[in-house]
């Protein structure tokens, strides 16, 4: 399917620590608001940084046309964007990729599992069906619950959720994967996006359990949009494009 797409250069509404290196920056464009749908990344330019960095969507406001990224210092181009001001001008290409499906079957549960700044991907996903009217179970993880970035937000759309932290600061301690085969149950719908590990230990669980979801992939990407292939993965025997033919897929094709 062909997605519509803008290249937009906007000014920065808010940029704000959330703690430890974890931050959120909105802009305001309504057509990019319009067009994105759960899963789907922009392609960020930073100003004085070479290439374009992919950040997941994190929410968004049709209303307004607020967009808003989450992000974690990792580099000299996240280094540099947590720096930005409100006012200044950031490019941003989007929304690109697929999105998730929302082929819930009557009677089952979506489950989201989200770790990392994988939980912008998951939060949209959260915030899209609860408009609705469709909540189910978060398993949310983190190392330690100073990143629990987004907890509060999940609460209050009506969404149960699942703590995990490694150093037991808050909730079940130790993994959310191993929290999330304790509980989860065939009767459900997997949505996930996190660390690598993580993500291969749910589809690992959903697969012996016989349970049907999508995993939205993350990988380095120059361009975005399938020029480069440099995000390029073997899906089902095939070299796929997480840019252009995800990065959401389904389980059952990995």
């Amino acid at each position: 399917m062909d997605i519509k797409r803008w290249d937009y250069q906007l000014e920065i509404k808010e940029n704000k620590n959330l703690g430890l290196n974890f931050y959120r920056f909105s802009v305001v464009s309504k057509d990019i608001a319009r067009a994105a749908a759960a899963g789907q990344f922009c392609m960020i330019g930073i100003e004085k940084v070479f290439l374009r960095r992919p950040l997941s969507i994190y929410s968004v406001d049709t209303k307004s046309g607020e967009v808003s990224f989450l992000y974690k210092i990792v580099g000299k181009g996240t280094d540099v964007l947590s720096d930005m001001k409100t006012g200044e001008k950031i490019k941003i290409l989007g929304p690109l990729g697929n999105g998730y499906p929302i082929d819930i079957p009557k009677g089952f549960e979506p489950v989201l599992v989200g770790g990392g700044t994988g939980i912008a991907s998951i939060h949209f996903l959260a915030e899209s069906l609860a408009k609705l009217k469709i909540t189910g179970s978060v398993y949310y993880g983190v190392r330690t619950k100073k990143e629990l970035v987004c907890l509060k937000e999940f609460k209050d759309t009506g969404w149960k959720v699942f703590v995990s932290t490694e150093d037991g600061s808050q909730g079940y301690k130790g993994y959310v994967t191993d929290l999330l085969a304790e509980k989860i149950k065939n009767e459900s719908v997997i949505y996930v996006c996190g660390p690598t590990p993580m993500m291969k230990k749910v589809v690992d669980t959903a697969k012996e359990k016989n349970i049907s979801g999508y995993v939205s992939l993350e990988e380095k990407m120059a361009c975005g949009v399938g020029n480069c292939q440099g995000c390029a993965v073997k899906i089902a025997g095939e070299n796929k494009m997480v840019c252009k033919d995800g990065p959401v897929f389904a389980i059952d094709s990995l």
